[in-house]
Parts: structure tokens; C-alpha cells; sequence
């Protein structure tokens, strides 16, 4: 391991994923961020939040969180 540490790239070798589980993780977030990019788009279309709730499988009161950030 300290020979690792003394490697010029050692600080990024330590930010790679190690498990499946964070890798995972990471999916899952990204899942999100792009969700919400597509209610934004959804909403700045002026679409029905019924609708934008039966094509996302958001509930509503998630959607009006996001129309409030607006």
C-alpha cells in the first residue's frame, strides 16, 4: 500500500469504485439527476402533472417540489 500512496495518481486511484454496490449507487443517482432533467423539460412544456406523474411514476407532490424550484 505505500506504494501506492507514493504514486503521482494515488489520490485518484483511491476515488475509483471498489464495489458493486457503489457503482450502484452511482447508477441510481444518475437514474435520478436524469429524471429530473426530464420533468423540468415536462414542466417547462406547461404539461398536465397528472400526466407528468403517470409518465415519470413520480408523485405529484414530488413533481410540485421541483415546479417550485423553478
Amino acid at each position: 500500500m505505500d506504494e501506492v500512496n507514493k504514486l503521482p495518481e494515488a489520490d485518484k486511484i483511491f476515488e475509483i469504485p471498489i464495489s458493486y454496490e457503489e457503482k450502484e449507487i452511482g447508477r441510481k443517482e444518475g437514474s435520478a439527476i436524469a429524471m429530473r432533467n426530464v420533468v423540468v423539460e415536462m414542466l417547462r412544456k406547461d404539461l398536465d402533472l397528472n400526466f407528468i406523474a403517470e409518465i415519470t411514476h413520480l408523485d405529484i407532490e414530488e413533481i410540485k417540489d421541483i415546479q417550485k424550484e423553478l
